[in-house]
C-alpha cells in the first residue's frame, strides 16, 4: 500500500510564527521562546527549545495552571509551548499553541472528564498483539478517537512469531482486521525475529512526529528499543496466563531517530474509555454510512423502517454482522454519555462544546494549509 502523504501537523511553520507571534504580544511577554514538549513527568515537562535545538524542563506559571478550565487547556507531549527562561535549564510555561491534532480518552470511572495524551501528532500507531491482546472491536473503539484525533492512524500487529508454523492462520487475522480498519494500514511485526521493521521504516524518513499506543506489554517500547538501537525501556516479560504485561512505561516520552522522526512512547492503554462527539464513527464505519445515504428517511433508525439502505447492505453481506453490532455498541455509548443527567452533565457539555471548537479550528487551518500548498 502506497504511504499517504504527511499531513505536517507537527511542524514548526509560517502559520505556528504568527500564531507565537499574536500570543507573545497578546500576553505583553518579554523574551518569548518556542520549546515543544517532549516529556511529561507529573507538573514537571522536557522541552526542546525550538530555536536553540537545546533541551530543558518546564515549570507552569500560576496564571496557566489556575486558568485553565480543564486537563485540555494543559500541555502534553507533543505540544508547542511558549516559554520564558527561568534559570539555568528550567524554563516557565505561559500558553500552549493551537493544536493541529489531539487524543484524548475520558478518565476512567463515571467522573466525565477528558484526559488528553498527546498533541500535533502526524501519525498514531495502534499497536495489538496476535496473542491474547487480539481483539479487532478494540481497535474499532480506539480508531474512532483516532480519527477524531487528526492524525492518521496505522495499525500494528505484533507478535506475529507465534504464527511461524501458521501462515494461514496470522493471514486471516491480518484480513480480519484490514475490514476492521478500512482506510488503515496494517502491518504485522515481531520484535523477537525483526521481523516486519522494514515495512516500517518508510513513516520514519519524513522526521515526522508519531505516537505508539496500546495495551502494556503488547511490544511498543520493545519495537522502540530495535528502532532508536539501545535499550531505553526496561521491558518486562508477559505473563503467557492472559497476555497482559506489566506496565512498563509509567510516564510520557517522545524519542529522537536517527533520521530526525520523533516517537512518543506511552503507558499501556488497555481500552480508551470514549470522549467522542461521534465524528470518528464515520471514518470508523464508512461503508455503514455510505448505506446510510440510501435510505428513505434522513432520521432512519435503521431498525424498522421501510427501505433501510443499512438493512439491505447487511443482508447483502456489505455490512457484517460484527460490524454493525460493534458500531451500535459505541453509538449508543456516546448516546448514553452526552445525555448523563449527572451533577457534572453541565461541565461535560461546556467540555465537549470545546471540543468540537477544537475540530473546527483544526478543520479550518487544515483547509487553509491545503489552499496555500496548491496555489
Amino acid at each position: 500500500m502506497d504511504q499517504k502523504p504527511s499531513l505536517n501537523l507537527s511542524v514548526w511553520d509560517a502559520d505556528r510564527e504568527k500564531e507565537f507571534i499574536k500570543i507573545s504580544e497578546d500576553l505583553g511577554v518579554s523574551d518569548p521562546i518556542s520549546a515543544r514538549i517532549i516529556g511529561e513527568q507529573g507538573q514537571e515537562f522536557r522541552l526542546e527549545l525550538g530555536s536553540i535545538k537545546e533541551e530543558g524542563t518546564g515549570i507552569l506559571t500560576g496564571a496557566l495552571r489556575f486558568n485553565a478550565n480543564s486537563s485540555l487547556d494543559l500541555p502534553v507531549a507533543g505540544d508547542w509551548v511558549l516559554v520564558t527562561k527561568l534559570s539555568g535549564e528550567e524554563y516557565l510555561i505561559h500558553k500552549v499553541l493551537p493544536r493541529r491534532s489531539l487524543l484524548v480518552r475520558k478518565v476512567k470511572g463515571e467522573i466525565l472528564k477528558p484526559d488528553p495524551i498527546c498533541a500535533n501528532m502526524d501519525r498514531i500507531f495502534l499497536l495489538q498483539g496476535l496473542d491474547g491482546d487480539f481483539q479487532p472491536r478494540r481497535l474499532e473503539r480506539t480508531l474512532v478517537q483516532i480519527w477524531e484525533s487528526k492524525a492518521t492512524p496505522v495499525v500494528v500487529l505484533t507478535k506475529k512469531d507465534l504464527y511461524s508454523d501458521r501462515q494461514e492462520e496470522l493471514q486471516e487475522k491480518i484480513d480480519i482486521v484490514r475490514k476492521s480498519c478500512p482506510g488503515v494500514e496494517v502491518f504485522s511485526v515481531s520484535n523477537h525475529k525483526q521481523e516486519g521493521l522494514e515495512e516500517l521504516a518508510m513513516f520514519w524518513k519524513d522526521g515526522s512526529i508519531s505516537a505508539f499506543i496500546g495495551s502494556s506489554g503488547v511490544g511498543k517500547s520493545s519495537l522502540l528499543n530495535l528502532l532508536i538501537g539501545e535499550r531505553i525501556r526496561s521491558v518486562n516479560e508477559v505473563r503467557e496466563s492472559d497476555s497482559k504485561g506489566r506496565h512498563t512505561t509509567t510516564n510520557r516520552w517522545m524519542f529522537r531517530l536517527d533520521s530526525g522522526a520523533w516517537i512518543l512512547d506511552t503507558p499501556g492503554m488497555r481500552e480508551i474509555q470514549l470522549w467522542s462527539d461521534g465524528s470518528g464513527l464515520e471514518e470508523t464505519f464508512p461503508e455503514i454510512f455510505e448505506a446510510a445515504s440510501n435510505c428513505r428517511f434522513q432520521d432512519c433508525s435503521h431498525i424498522s423502517e421501510p427501505d433501510c439502505g443499512v438493512k439491505d447492505a447487511i443482508e447483502s453481506g456489505k455490512i457484517s454482522d460484527e460490524r454493525w453490532t460493534s458500531y451500535r455498541k459505541l453509538k449508543r455509548e456516546l448516546e448514553r454519555t452526552a445525555n448523563l443527567s449527572s451533577p457534572n452533565s453541565v461541565e461535560f457539555r461546556e467540555q465537549k462544546a470545546k471540543w468540537r471548537s477544537i475540530h473546527k479550528e483544526q478543520k479550518r487551518m487544515q483547509q487553509q494549509r491545503d489552499r496555500e500548498r496548491y496555489r
